[in-house]
């Protein structure tokens, strides 16, 4: 196992397993499930949580993203590193999304909070609310189809574990069909399945 193929392993692992810690914030933990207006008091009362929490998810996103990429370069055949580097890149684009959302609302929900009790109604905010959930989308739709062709990628390839690259291409495919079902899906459950690929290259399940 290369050095490369290490490196890459410790990035999928280490970065959502860190960035995760925040999320986990018992504050903030059932807000998803919160009325809008509760959800935007609960951030104004637990600010520096909820920045710590949208600087969790960036941290998790941009070292997945450096994992997947240092794991396609590390790939000796080439088709590999084709298939890999290109669901790759569609990661990188799916997480561009990710993070702009998240910087967005690291500064703009806090400020809702300071408003009237119907700031969180007027037509601003909503138009706010309605583009940063449709780059959310987005985010979702493209990161499930990279994570699809990248359990492709891994079994066209006969690239590590079988298990493993099913796994992904599950996941991939179960995050779109979510997505499409609900307008909506956990963030953190789409870090679960590079996870499971870094913990395989540590484990030596994959070359």
């Amino acid at each position: 196992m290369t050095g490369g193929v290490v490196l890459a392993g410790w990035l999928l692992v280490s970065g959502p397993i860190v960035g995760m810690f925040p999320v986990g914030n018992p504050a903030l933990v059932s807000e998803w499930s919160m009325p809008h207006d509760r959800f935007i008091a609960t951030v104004g009362a637990h600010r520096s949580a909820w920045a710590w929490l949208n600087a969790g998810f960036a941290l998790a996103t941009i070292a997945t993203t450096a994992g997947l990429v240092v794991f396609a370069l590390s790939l000796p055949d080439g088709s590999a590193v084709a298939g890999v580097l290109s669901a790759s890149i569609g990661y990188l684009v799916g997480g561009t999304l990710w993070c702009a959302v998240l910087a967005i609302r690291t500064r703009i929900t806090p400020h809702l909070a300071d408003q009237e009790a119907e700031a969180s109604a007027r037509p601003d905010a909503l138009l706010l609310d309605a583009a940063t959930t449709g780059l959310f989308q987005g985010f979702v739709l493209i990161t499930g189809v990279a994570l699809a062709g990248l359990g492709v990628a891994l079994l066209l390839t006969a690239t590590g574990a079988v298990g493993v690259a099913v796994l992904i291409l599950l996941c991939g495919i179960g995050a779109i069909g979510w997505l499409l079902g609900t307008g909506d899906v956990i963030p953190a459950a789409l870090y679960l399945p590079t996870l499971v690929l870094g913990v395989a290259l540590l484990a030596h399940w994959t070359p």
